[in-house]
């Protein structure tokens, strides 16, 4: 076997191994009203089915293990500048008792979701949070019969100010790390030939 198509063989073999084994990650992104936007990184199991949904099992308690999400990610922007960014879900925890995530990875949709910046903090900071379970008058409502909605939350006075709105998150794969290491190792391979 040539150094090339051995070069091609250990990265597709590298490629397809990892693609068995390792998670799966998404970004999403929205552009709302008023100048807000949103963007973040959902990290999925390996085990985790082509459409799970992800909630708290003891809502409200939290933390709590998460099932299906390794890692979620969510920072919001104003007229391009990051104001806030902060975790829902780290390392298979989350902090967050709301959290929902209702995804299919085969049509890159959220059909429910409630994410916020606050992580694993407890204490009075106001963070964002952004969810289609609620309505633009903060009252609680079936997922997915309204829009994606951003507010910013104040623990101190158990408050939320509605800030915009968008119709849909985007959802795009990212590909995982092996697969980036195949493709690197193929100019490898292009330039043995000559």
């Amino acid at each position: 076997m040539s150094a090339r198509n051995f070069i091609i063989a250990l990265a597709t073999t590298v490629s397809l191994a990892a693609a068995a084994t390792q998670a799966d990650f998404y970004q999403f992104n929205g552009t709302l009203d008023n100048g807000y936007s949103v963007q973040g990184v959902i990290e999925t199991r390996a085990s985790a089915p082509a459409s799970f949904i992800e909630s708290n099992p003891n809502f409200p308690n939290a933390p709590f293990a998460t099932q299906y999400v390794d890692w979620l990610n969510m920072s919001v922007f104003r007229f391009g500048s990051t104001i806030a960014e902060g975790f829902s879900v780290s390392s298979s925890v989350s902090y967050d008792p709301f959290l929902r995530v209702g995804f299919n990875s085969s049509t890159l949709n959220l059909s429910s979701f409630d994410a916020q910046t606050r992580g694993a903090d407890t204490g009075p900071t106001p963070y964002y949070f952004i969810s289609n379970g609620v309505d633009p008058s903060y009252n609680t409502v079936e997922y997915g019969t309204t829009a994606f909605n951003l507010f910013l939350f104040d623990p101190g006075t158990s408050s939320a100010t509605y800030l915009g709105s968008t119709s849909a998150l985007t959802v795009t794969a990212i590909p995982a790390p092996a697969t980036m290491l195949a493709f690197a190792l193929l100019p490898a391979a292009r330039r043995r030939r000559r």
